[in-house]
């Protein structure tokens, strides 16, 4: 067989570049404009002519796709840290104050984790998540500082509410969302707590719940 001649490694360099200037632009236009951006905006934004975008990813959903599992391997980053943090309290603030911090810097972030949540064929991200997140509540709420009736249920709800306010907030009060963040953890302390109400959700109900709330925040592509 002959060599291969040598412009091959330059080209697959160039069309690596290429690749990630695609992707940090749909990250970036996805973040400030939502998800329903364009492609010819998207390739106006990486450099690139529409084709080179469209010889990578063929549709505008495949490239979402893309940034679906850059976003889900974040999150999954971020429960790592709290997991590994050592005070049970901060690991609680650090999952919390991640979440949010991302939903209020990223317009696209609700839409593209709501896709994440009931994916076809393929785990889950809360399937992915749930055992971390019980260990961290749990550990919390063995150290007396989260109170024990908490489930992860309760965190999934309380933070689709948390992330409604940070949109509502955003463009008047940018940094809101961390004064909301802190009367929140408030009602998660131990200390104090009254008896709730209510049972607790079911996992199966909350299976359902995350099913139904990725439904109504996914536009269509």
């Amino acid at each position: 067989m002959p060599p291969a001649p040598p412009e091959t490694a330059p080209l697959r360099r160039d069309a690596q570049r290429n690749l990630e200037r695609i992707l940090d632009a749909a990250r970036e236009a996805f973040a400030e404009d939502g998800i329903e951006v364009g492609v010819d905006e998207i390739a106006r934004r990486a450099g690139v002519g529409v084709g080179t975008l469209y010889r990578r990813f063929p549709t505008k959903e495949a490239l979402i796709d893309a940034i679906v599992e850059r976003r889900a391997d974040e999150i999954a980053a971020l429960v790592d840290a709290a997991e590994a943090q050592e005070d049970p309290w901060e690991a609680v603030v650090l999952f919390f104050g991640g979440i949010l911090e991302r939903h209020a810097r990223d317009r696209g972030f609700k839409a593209l984790i709501a896709d994440r949540m009931v994916a076809t064929g393929r785990p889950t991200l809360r399937e992915r998540l749930r055992p971390q997140l019980v260990a961290i509540i749990g550990r919390a709420q063995e150290a007396g500082a989260l109170r024990d009736d908490i489930t992860v249920e309760d965190v999934t709800v309380m933070l689709w509410g948390a992330g409604r306010a940070v949109e509502i907030t955003g463009d008047i009060a940018p940094a809101y969302w961390r004064r909301h963040l802190g009367i929140l953890l408030d009602g998660l302390r131990a200390p104090r707590a009254t008896p709730l109400p209510e049972p607790p959700l079911t996992e199966a109900q909350g299976d359902a719940l995350t099913a139904a709330w990725a439904a109504s925040c996914r536009p269509a592509r």
